[in-house]
């Protein structure tokens, strides 16, 4: 099951990496930049969306890289069980694509001196901070990270054989197929290397205005040294077991979790406080109560605890509560909506289970959802509720923050409690004094 969740993560990796790559808006915006050193603001905001999508899908495949290393229960050159095998080869795969964007980024898009410099602004909207180019150049570059690439190649190249034979493996069989293209994607040449590190050394160089190469090389070996690919922390999450137990007497189908973890690398790319959202379409007697149809394969799937709806990188699926509450800070809104309105936006909205995670963050299609995109497609429409979409470089999108901040200022919802909230961090409040406590929260997406 696990090698499956993967393998669904890495395909929605790899198409929103293709639609990075074909972003016309970006390349006619960086034109006007290399061209002009100045860019409207339209088309700064188109690169700031661009910008966005591109770290996110970034920070996600080093988690996938991560995490399939963690899951190999042997070192790397040691491997030999077809299980392992599986995991090496999406780890490898996602490694590849990992340096095809960077690449793309880094010497196809930002080869300008404006436009690299455009790219170490901070993007407030996006909560993207300052340096962040150079971050990316520095950490491609970064012997370490090098290495583990390198590493990978070499026990790729000594196992020709255990991969090919993956090309039979149904639940890797794409991947192995398509391996020739991702390895085409490395360049693992020391004298191609050298010479992106003395690029590296000469945008550090015009950056600072450093006259000696020597005392430049010093300043980025120590940040080299500094490094590394993000590791989670194993922080709990303040919604612990009796917060949980507390929350579910609460809840009734149709609820929206607004939700936010602490210490998450991806607030930084999603527009508001709140970056995350997700659909409470209740328990399988709830299901039966509303009168809710759906089809019969379905019905196995969304039982027991698994009585919420959401889009995460591995595609839409129903999930455990436990899961989906797996957070530090939650808000939950209900709908005025009656019991066959809500039947109504729970069966239209299971309609899109299976579907791929949208890291391009657009709502014109709906071949793929972003976890905002899963309330818009449920709830839009019925009884009134017409939620605000708002156009960033060219799409138009609802963020979780933009979400929240109808729902608290219209007529069609109500806020029923939040945990977490400065101020009274360890009480779950309900109503009016989760309301007042939102506040600050609060600002434009």
């Amino acid at each position: 099951m696990a090698i499956h969740r993967l393998v669904a993560s890495f395909d929605a990796l790899l198409q929103a990496s293709d639609s990075l790559q074909e972003d016309a808006l970006l390349k006619t915006a960086v034109a006007q930049l290399a061209q002009h050193a100045v860019l409207r603001p339209d088309q700064n905001e188109v690169v700031g969306y661009w910008f966005a999508r591109y770290l996110s899908v970034r920070e996600t495949l080093w988690e996938l890289i991560n995490e399939t290393t963690a899951l190999v229960d042997v070192p790397m050159k040691e491997i030999s069980t077809q299980d392992n095998w599986r995991l090496f080869l999406i780890g490898y795969s996602a490694a590849c694509l990992l340096v095809r964007n960077d690449r793309y980024m880094l010497f196809e898009v930002a080869t300008h001196s404006n436009v690299q410099r455009k790219l170490n602004e901070p993007f407030a909207e996006y909560r993207i901070p300052r340096k962040q180019f150079t971050y990316i150049y520095s950490a491609y570059v970064n012997r370490r990270d090098t290495l583990r690439i390198y590493d990978a190649i070499r026990v790729a190249s000594a196992n020709r054989l255990a991969l090919e034979k993956l090309r039979s493996d149904n639940s890797v069989a794409v991947l192995a197929e398509q391996l020739p293209l991702y390895e085409s994607w490395l360049v693992p040449s020391k004298r191609r290397y050298v010479a992106w590190l003395f690029s590296y050394l000469s945008h550090k160089i015009r950056r600072k205005g450093v006259v000696s190469l020597n005392n430049a090389l010093a300043r980025v070996v120590e940040r080299l040294g500094r490094t590394a690919s993000q590791v989670k922390l194993p922080i709990s999450k303040r919604v612990n077991a009796n917060v949980l137990a507390q929350i579910q007497t609460l809840l009734k189908p149709g609820d929206i979790f607004i939700t936010r973890h602490d210490h998450a690398l991806t607030n930084l790319f999603i527009p508001g406080y709140w970056p995350h959202a997700s659909f409470y379409i209740g328990t399988q007697e709830d299901r039966e109560q509303l009168g809710v149809k759906i089809k019969q394969d379905q019905s196995l799937r969304w039982c027991g605890n698994k009585c919420t709806f959401e889009a995460l990188k591995d595609g839409v699926h129903f999930r455990a509560l436990g899961e989906t509450l797996a957070v530090d800070n939650v808000v939950i809104l209900r709908p005025r909506l009656s019991s066959g309105h809500l039947a109504k936006a729970i069966e239209r909205v299971v309609r899109h289970e299976g579907k791929a995670y949208n890291f391009d963050f657009d709502f014109f299609s709906s071949d793929s959802l972003v976890c905002s995109e899963v309330v818009y497609r449920a709830l839009d429409g019925i009884a009134g509720i017409e939620f605000p979409l708002t156009e960033r470089a060219g799409r138009f999108t609802l963020s979780p923050q933009d979400l929240l901040n109808y729902a608290v200022k219209s007529a069609y919802f109500d806020v029923v409690a939040a945990y977490g909230l400065q101020g009274n961090e360890q009480a779950l409040l309900e109503g009016s004094d989760a309301e007042r406590l939102l506040g600050p929260t609060l600002q434009a997406s």
